[in-house]
Parts: C-alpha cells; sequence; structure tokens
C-alpha cells in the first residue's frame, strides 16, 4: 500500500550506457559470434541477465551475457548472424577489435542465485540461447551448487552446435554436472542425441519436482516446455526463461 504521494507514467526511464571497447572476436560456429568487450567501469549483474548493445549511430540490440558474475569489467555474448539483421551482420562482418560500443544496465529475470545449492537445476537452450546458460552454470559451479546440473543445447543440425569440447571437458571436471547435445533433422552423429533438446531432456527426467528450470532460445520451445516443465512437477517460481525472438518461425 502505498504510503506517500506518487506519480505515476506511461513508460519507462532512460537505460543508462556504459561505454566499452571490442577486445575479442571469433567464430564459435559458421553463423555464430563469440564477442568480448571491455567496459570502463564493472557492471553489477547476474549471469543469464542481457544487456542492449549500442553503436556509434544509435542502432542498439538486446544480447544474453555469456559469462559469470567475475567478469564485471569484461563481457562476453554469442551473436548469431541473422539474413539481414543490421547489427548482427555488421558485427560479424565489420565490427573490429578496438572498436567502441556502448553497454546498457543489465536487465531480465533470467539469472542464477546461489540461494539453494541443493536443488537440481535443468537447463535447456536452442542456438545462441546456450549464452546465458553457459553463465548461468558458471556461476553455480563458481558457488559449489551441489544440486544435478542438466544442460541440454539443441539445434536443427550440427553446424548450429558448438562449445562441445568445452561442455564435456566441464562435465569431467564437476560430477554433478551433465551435458547431452541435440539436433533435430539428419542423423545424429556419436556422441550426439537425436531429436529436440526440450522433448529429450522432459523424456529423460522423471520428475521436475523441486527442481529450477532455466530454458533460453526459440520463443516456441520455451513456451511449450513451460508448460511441460510445469506439468513434470515444476512450479511457475522455479522456472526461469529468456525467449530469443527472430524471424524464422521454425522450432529448433
Amino acid at each position: 500500500m502505498p504510503h506517500a504521494d506518487m506519480s505515476i507514467g506511461l513508460g519507462a526511464s532512460a537505460t543508462a550506457f556504459t561505454p566499452c571497447e571490442v577486445v575479442g572476436k571469433e567464430l564459435l560456429n559458421p553463423e555464430t559470434l563469440l564477442l568480448t568487450i571491455a567496459c570502463t567501469e564493472a557492471l553489477d549483474y547476474y549471469a543469464g541477465q542481457f544487456v542492449n548493445l549500442k553503436r556509434a549511430d544509435g542502432l542498439t540490440r538486446s544480447y544474453s551475457i555469456a559469462n559469470n558474475r567475475i567478469h564485471a569489467h569484461k563481457l562476453t555474448f554469442h551473436i548469431r548472424r541473422l539474413a539481414g539483421g543490421r547489427f548482427s551482420e555488421w558485427a560479424h562482418r565489420e565490427l573490429n577489435i578496438g572498436d567502441r560500443l556502448e553497454v546498457s544496465d543489465p536487465q531480465g529475470l533470467c539469472y542464477y542465485l546461489p540461494n539453494d545449492l541443493e536443488q537440481n537445476m535443468l537447463l535447456i537452450g536452442t542456438g545462441s540461447g546456450l549464452a546465458p546458460l553457459t553463465g548461468i552454470i558458471e556461476e553455480a559451479l563458481h558457488h559449489g551448487h551441489r544440486g544435478e546440473i542438466h544442460l541440454y543445447h539443441g539445434s536443427r543440425e550440427m553446424d548450429g552446435l558448438y562449445w562441445i569440447n568445452e561442455m564435456r571437458q566441464l562435465e569431467q571436471q564437476h560430477s554433478n554436472f551433465n551435458y547431452t547435445a541435440c539436433v533435430s533433422r539428419g542423423e545424429a552423429p556419436a556422441g550426439i542425441v537425436q531429436g529436440r533438446a526440450n522433448e529429450v531432456a522432459l523424456a529423460e527426467l522423471p520428475t521436475l519436482k523441486d527442481w529450477r528450470v532455466y530454458l533460453c532460445g526459440h520463443p516456441d520451445m520455451v513456451n511449450q516446455t513451460k508448460r511441460k516443465a510445469f506439468l513434470k512437477g515444476a512450479t511457475f517460481k522455479n522456472i526461469y526463461s529468456d525467449a530469443f525472438h527472430v524471424a524464422s518461425a521454425t522450432l529448433d
């Protein structure tokens, strides 16, 4: 209940931006760029949140932070190239190390908090939806998360997957971390599961009661899996999501 006079208006307040410099650029797969920026000031964020990147002419796009909170001055992003995408095409082709950008204050509610280190966690991502999930996993392991952590990363074809070896190495280093890579089209090679990541995950896990669930990627996957995770026992307060809205209407 209000205890004093208040003013109510339509629209959000202006977003603050921090100058940054591109310090790293490499391809994760033919269509996904790993972009690293260094900020002039440390950003206060939670692993899994997103920011707006703004170039000199004001063109702005939202991207999820792909690293944990230890790297407050240096942020990484997985930028998927979209056909005709003004920012993504420019980032892939023209953006160079040493170029300047601006980064907004972090936003979003799909993030990790170390409030229950025993809670099991399910993370499902499609395409570049892996970005926020890697930050969440890094943050959880940094805090000594003891519950099971299951990551399912999916793509239509093998070319859409990346960091397979890195995730498998992390799996060897942490007994509570499990990684499954999935492809939904064509024949899956050895070590890769055939099927959509969300369907594979829900088939392999009999119950999600008391689990924490993170869903990042294609909106159809996110919306479908929210409902199915709830029916498997997860409460809505334990389901966190970040839908990546893209031009394609095809589910990964």
